[in-house]
């Protein structure tokens, strides 16, 4: 037997509503400065973003890099045609370290008691929808992550979704793993994470044209680690991380921003509508 809710007892429920339209009227008012100032940033992040990619594109796909007339341009026989001299191609898998995930078991609780181990799932990237990301919905504990397949790894490394949704990206801040719907690329001396996080948006449809699957696609960590990548000098590399570091550092603080505002503004509703807080002299900085 199932409980239900008839219409009659939805119509005959009571809401505690502000009485007065003007007060009414600077509720909405309040919500909606909230709601200008998220949209306002959001808009900030999508500028920044495109910015960063401009550059990467113009350095790294169509070699116009600073300097580049002084390099001569070379023919490796590559799909890449033509490229800078000293430039290389490999495979992505012998230039960074990539790492899979697992699920410990959800039937043995001790593995998620206290659970202080962000332990991302596909679901948290989506919902999150931002370039950055901290907290995963679920946590594990030391103890879950040593009996299970999952991995740690460093912050400000760049997770992919490999199945299912393939390529939702994300940049985690805090060290995490992740569960075995993810391929993790960790960033080093020859790879930055905002070349790894370009990169893989340059390559998103060759990676979806590349997965495989009778029940749902998945792109297999071994089929990823072929996939080609120009690789330039470190001067170069070194000077596009120092030229967009500001740039992901600020859409990083932009993102806070968002957060805050939205818990805020999610706390602050219930308590305006039942008049625990006064509107008269509320502002919003």
């Amino acid at each position: 037997v199932y409980g239900a809710v008839n219409k009659n007892d939805v119509i005959n429920l009571e809401f505690l509503i502000p009485n007065k339209d003007e007060v009414q009227q600077k509720i909405a008012s309040i919500l909606s400065a909230f709601d200008d100032l998220i949209e306002n940033n959001t808009r900030r992040i999508k500028i920044l973003e495109n910015t960063a990619q401009l550059i990467y594109k113009e350095w790294f796909v169509d070699f116009k890099f600073p300097g580049h007339e002084k390099v001569k341009m070379v023919d490796r026989g590559t799909e890449f045609g033509e490229m800078p001299e000293g430039w290389e191609v490999k495979e992505i898998g012998e230039v960074i370290e990539t790492l899979g995930g697992g699920t410990p078991s959800t039937k043995i609780e001790e593995y998620w008691e206290c659970g202080d181990v962000n332990w991302f799932s596909p679901v948290d990237l989506t919902k999150n929808g931002m370039l950055f990301i901290t907290n995963s919905g679920n946590k594990i504990n030391q103890l879950g992550l040593q009996k299970s397949s999952a991995k740690m790894f460093p912050a400000y490394s760049v997770m992919m979704t490999s199945r299912a949704t393939i390529g939702v990206v994300a940049i985690n801040t805090t060290p995490a793993c992740t569960n075995q719907g993810f391929i993790t690329c960790i960033p080093n001396k020859i790879l930055s994470a905002y070349q790894i996080y370009f990169w893989l948006e340059q390559n998103m449809s060759l990676i979806n044209n590349l997965a495989s699957g009778a029940t749902f696609k998945e792109i297999t960590k071994t089929n990823f680690r072929k996939i080609p990548i120009t690789i330039s000098d470190n001067e170069i590399s070194e000077e596009f991380t120092r030229l967009v570091k500001p740039i992901f550092n600020e859409i990083e603080n932009l993102q806070e921003q968002i957060f805050r505002l939205r818990e805020t503004r999610d706390l602050l509703l219930p308590k305006l509508v039942g008049g625990e807080v006064e509107v008269d002299n509320l502002t919003i900085n």
